[in-house]
């Protein structure tokens, strides 16, 4: 008999929880990419994306070409939302897979919080520390607005800043 949920659940935590915290850093640490969406009038593009986390789980950071349709969505619309699952295109994966979506706002950095992001950037991707580096790509910063948490199929967690 499964236990995935039939009818929708849920319920609102902060980062501050410490089992959240836990959560939160399992999934965005054990996963390489995600999901970029992006949106300019009206027209939604979604891409997959290299990331890392900062530290304190407030922001993601992530590299682009400057001559992209993403690029463009967010300089036009900084209004952003990512997502990261566990997902592994297995049979199990809607009782099991988790799916986290994350709104934030984009923001290039440039200076000395470009090669701290850089950094960070290549420490969880060295394959990509060329392409992290290169003046033409831009280093995004999307400092998160909200999590929201999906596990057990219907089993929803929105979890704020606090």
């Amino acid at each position: 008999m499964s236990n995935i949920l039939t009818e929708p659940r849920s319920q609102e935590k902060t980062i501050n929880d410490p089992d959240v915290r836990r959560s939160l850093e399992a999934i965005l640490n054990g996963q390489r990419s995600g999901v970029l969406a992006t949106c300019f009038m009206d027209i939604p593009l979604c891409s997959q994306m290299a990331f890392a986390v900062d530290e304190d789980l407030r922001a993601l950071i992530m590299v682009t070409p400057r001559q992209t349709a993403k690029y463009d969505n967010m300089s036009a619309n900084p209004n952003v939302s990512f997502l990261v699952s566990t997902a592994r295109n297995d049979p199990a994966d809607p009782a099991q897979a988790q799916a986290l979506t994350v709104t934030a706002f984009a923001t290039e950095l440039d200076g000395e919080r470009r090669h701290r992001a850089v950094t960070l950037f290549t420490r969880k991707h060295p394959n990509l520390a060329a392409f992290a580096s290169a003046s033409a790509n831009a280093v995004m910063e999307l400092r998160i607005g909200t999590y929201f948490l999906v596990d057990n199929f219907q089993q929803v967690t929105r979890i704020a800043m606090g």
